[in-house]
């Protein structure tokens, strides 16, 4: 005689405390996963909001540059001084404090050092001289214990 299993009835099958702890540990790892990587993406988008910022900042220094004038290092203005606007005299120029990014939520301003270095790179060429200065800028900043550097290099040339 074969054994009798008594079968429960359909409303009272159900899942056991195993298979119970089996999936809330499943969902929960999942969880942790999730979080772990949404802290993981929200740190990278405020390295590259501030990598944006600094470049934004760097731009800014190089467009004025390019446009502040007259630049003509060859002619003497009323006083008697070279045609130079006073962001490209020659030499090595710093400013400190400079903003990169405001964070919305907290306010904390992250800021950096911007150091500007004009070098005069005329040439001689058929008895004629080409004025032009070479403009380095680059601007460092601390974020979260390391240090992020961008830099810029541009060249203009006399006006006239």
């Amino acid at each position: 005689m074969r054994p009798h299993f008594a079968k429960r009835p359909v409303s009272l099958q159900g899942f056991t405390i195993t298979e119970a702890v089996v999936a809330l540990t499943i969902i929960g790892i999942g969880i942790g996963s999730m979080i772990t990587s949404m802290g993981q993406l929200n740190q990278e988008a405020s390295i590259s909001r501030n990598a944006t910022g600094a470049d934004a900042a760097l731009q800014n220094q190089i467009d004025l540059l390019l446009s502040d004038g007259p630049f003509n290092p060859q002619k003497t203005g009323s006083d008697g001084q070279p045609q130079i606007p006073p962001e490209l005299t020659v030499g090595t120029h710093t400013t400190t404090n400079v903003p990169i990014y405001r964070e919305p939520s907290s306010g904390v301003i992250v800021s950096g050092t911007m150091t500007t270095t004009v070098t005069d790179i005329s040439q001689n060429a058929f008895a004629q001289t080409l004025y032009m200065y070479q403009a380095t800028v680059t601007v460092s900043y601390d974020y979260r214990g390391r240090t992020y550097t961008a830099s810029r290099t541009t060249i203009r040339t006399s006006d006239i």
